[in-house]
């Protein structure tokens, strides 16, 4: 049964006469379009916009339906055919028939809405211009070449279409302070990554800037957000990326993360103790958690037990192999097991969701300075684990005909001068997968010293590197940036930018 004959219970006569209507931002922009474009009804904007989103392989988040116009099913659909097509498209991507025209309605004004902000998106980059709209249009819509001769049954599932270039601006006005020339930072250009460190002081804005940039990523690439919020002001005012993400927001206190976090998706014997020499190697470290050599390797042949025995396993069933094997070798509890009792003492995960599913939507994760700071970081811990896991487990983000690669996720770590300086071996390998399979993550502190300490040289693995005013020691900012680079002599809305290997230039933000 096709597509098309799933809704046969809807109908497709029904759906030509059903009214849709885009949110009120959609129609606005959908106005822009129009004009730019030289369309000569609206529904060809519309149009566009939710083809243009049924390119990006995340599902859009649901939005009201709070536009004035009215576009019936026939006008923007067509008919016959022309309106099959369209129905088929909307349930492929969505993996089910809609339950009723309500649903359907839904779909498609989702749809529009992240169309209509991923076009005006492209607009932008393209300075309004149809001609070199319709160029970048058409790079990102390019196909990924020839399946080859092999056999229809023995190919892989082919992928959807790479999203081009994704061109964000770095603050509102985004521009070279000498030269005044805009500076648009392309986050998946061709041998770049989009991975990226902002660094500045209270008050500088810093977060303004970077949750501006993750609204624009959002709109052009559509990814899911994973982000850690030390502060709580990742949801106020004109940062809510809850909002922008259409994210879940999540005291792990008051409610446990619905995520299997020591998920494999290989329960084989080599997997399982590669795993638990992971977690040996993330808890292992953690400041004050009391693991010496000899705690570290218990610790590894307990997490190797728990993990053949449970499925799910959590941090409890860890802990209860850790009790019995100090038990076995007759040792006296230490402060290694008073670390997981600690953290085993707050439900802090609930294995109700896999890790696709949990990572294929957007979270954000509280930990409030009334949390302890080895739960805190041990959270963090946890979930970048998890989500490397889960990167690693996908095959490479696809590229379009110039080498961009399309981007899948973002992560963003607030205040990372919290765990900065403590080893992570799952942000460790978010950093360094990011370039191939579409990671983009962001790191915001307050000094460039914060990097110092990192083993990894986090600093080599960023595509961007943003710093506002603040007091930081010259070493390293003549490290980071290059000589003769004051922060302290930086003005409101300035900043140093480095993207890539090019050469530093000043910037105005705002």
């Amino acid at each position: 049964m096709d597509a098309a004959q799933q809704v046969a219970s809807l109908g497709l006569d029904e759906i030509a006469t059903l009214d849709f209507r885009a949110t009120a931002e959609a129609e606005q922009l959908g106005q822009e379009l129009k004009e730019a474009l030289g369309f000569g009804a609206h529904y060809q904007a519309a149009r566009l916009a939710i083809a243009r989103s049924l390119g990006v392989a995340a599902a859009p988040p649901e939005v009201a339906s709070d536009g004035r116009r009215a576009i019936m099913g026939k006008i923007l659909f067509g008919s016959g055919a022309e309106l099959a097509a369209w129905v088929s498209l909307l349930v492929e991507h969505a993996g089910r028939a809609p339950q009723d025209r309500q649903e359907l309605q839904g779909w498609v004004r989702a749809h529009w809405a992240r169309g209509m902000r991923l076009l005006h998106s492209v607009l932008q980059e393209a300075g309004g211009e149809a001609g070199r709209f319709w160029r970048l249009i058409g790079k990102a819509a390019l196909p990924q070449g020839p399946a080859g001769d092999a056999p229809a049954a023995d190919r892989p599932e082919p992928a959807r279409p790479a999203q081009g270039p994704v061109a964000l601006r770095l603050g509102p006005v985004s521009e070279d302070l000498a030269t005044g020339e805009a500076i648009r930072w392309v986050a998946n250009a061709p041998g770049g990554n989009a991975n990226a460190a902002f660094m500045g002081a209270s008050g500088t804005g810093k977060t303004r800037c970077v949750t501006g940039i993750l609204r624009e990523l959002r709109a052009a690439a559509g990814v899911p957000l994973l982000a850690f919020d030390f502060k709580g002001d990742l949801t106020d005012g004109p940062t809510a990326l809850d909002k922008a993400f259409d994210a879940t927001v999540l005291n792990p206190v008051q409610q446990p993360i619905p995520l299997d976090v020591l998920a494999l998706a290989d329960p084989s014997p080599t997997t399982i103790t590669l795993a638990a020499q992971r977690l040996r190697d993330s808890l292992g470290t953690l400041k004050g958690a009391g693991f010496g050599v000899n705690q570290k390797e218990l610790l590894a042949e307990a997490a190797e037990r728990a993990l053949r025995q449970h499925r799910p396993c959590g941090l409890p069933d860890i802990r209860d192999s850790l009790v019995r094997l100090y038990e076995e070798r007759g040792r006296k509890e230490d402060g290694a097991v008073a670390t997981l009792r600690e953290l085993s003492r707050l439900p802090l995960f609930a294995p109700t969701l896999a890790p696709a599913a949990f990572f294929a939507r957007s979270w954000i994760i509280r930990l409030p300075a009334d949390l302890p700071d080895l739960v805190k970081v041990s959270v963090v811990t946890l979930l970048t684990d998890a989500l490397d896991r889960h990167a690693n487990s996908l095959p490479d983000a696809p590229t379009d005909a110039t080498g961009h690669r399309s981007l899948r996720y973002a992560v963003l770590i607030d205040e990372a001068h919290r765990i900065l300086g403590v080893r992570l071996p799952g942000l460790s390998g978010l950093l360094r997968v990011s370039r191939s399979k579409g990671g983009a993550v962001f790191l915001s502190s307050q000094s460039p010293d914060d990097f110092s300490g990192e083993e990894d040289e986090f600093l080599d693995q960023m595509g961007l590197v943003l710093a506002f005013r603040c007091n930081a020691d010259p070493g390293a900012v003549r490290r980071i940036l290059g000589p003769g680079r004051d922060l302290a002599a930086l003005g409101r809305g300035e900043a140093w930018l480095r993207i890539g290997g090019e050469r530093t230039r000043q910037l105005r933000v705002w």
